[in-house]
């Protein structure tokens, strides 16, 4: 652990193997890292004993702690991304995928995270569902950073391409009604006994948005 002016302040653990991927806390009072194929949550305070558990069958690639719901999600050269509790237990297990996966990351919100495979972008839900896939041609996706609103995704890959995403098609629905977000600035919106449709087009990019009470 270092300052902020770069001086060591302690060294929080020392492992025989490398260690690949590690995220802060929600509370910043303890630290998960990975090495081989286990997850270990860290205590700041010392002499606390660290929780350490098996989470895949290969190497351990990525994690990221979210600060919104306190879930963990890892990935792994198993092929396989899971959603952990803050206690170590799975929630959830994708999957194998035909590639490593290199890269994970919540939203600000905690809703949602990205997992980067070789030429492969997911986006999921907290549960684990995923909910889109895209295949761009940049080689291995090895770090995913959200915008702080949670509507844009930024990765680097393998080809030397940084890339950007935009979560769209968030569906929204209130008794006969329902809404879409179909682009950063439009919405559709819907009367599923009629099927009347309106296009909402907005001037600055929608951030957010809910539906009831008969008000959008």
């Amino acid at each position: 652990i270092w300052s902020r002016s770069g001086m060591l302040r302690s060294t929080l653990a020392t492992q025989s193997s490398p260690v690949y991927s590690l995220s802060w806390s929600p509370d910043s009072q303890q630290v998960l890292f990975s090495t081989g194929p286990n997850l270990t949550i860290k205590p700041l305070t010392p002499n606390s004993k660290p929780i350490t558990w098996k989470a895949h069958d290969g190497l351990i690639l990525c994690c990221d702690w979210s600060a919104s719901n306190g879930r963990i999600v890892s990935g792994s050269e198993d092929c396989k991304y899971k959603v952990w509790d803050s206690f170590g237990r799975q929630l959830y297990s994708s999957g194998a995928h035909d590639y490593p996966i290199t890269s994970t990351s919540w939203s600000s919100d905690g809703e949602l995270f990205a997992v980067g495979s070789f030429n492969t972008l997911r986006l999921c839900d907290k549960i684990g569902w995923s909910h889109s896939l895209d295949k761009p041609s940049t080689g291995s996706i090895y770090k995913i950073a959200w915008s702080s609103d949670g509507t844009q995704v930024a990765a680097g890959c393998g080809n030397g391409q940084v890339i950007f995403a935009h979560v769209i098609e968030r569906r929204l629905e209130w008794k006969d009604y329902e809404a879409t977000i179909t682009g950063r600035k439009t919405i559709s919106l819907r009367n599923v006994t009629n099927e009347a449709m309106e296009k909402l087009e907005f001037r600055d990019r929608i951030i957010q948005a809910s539906l009831s009470h008969g008000n959008l």
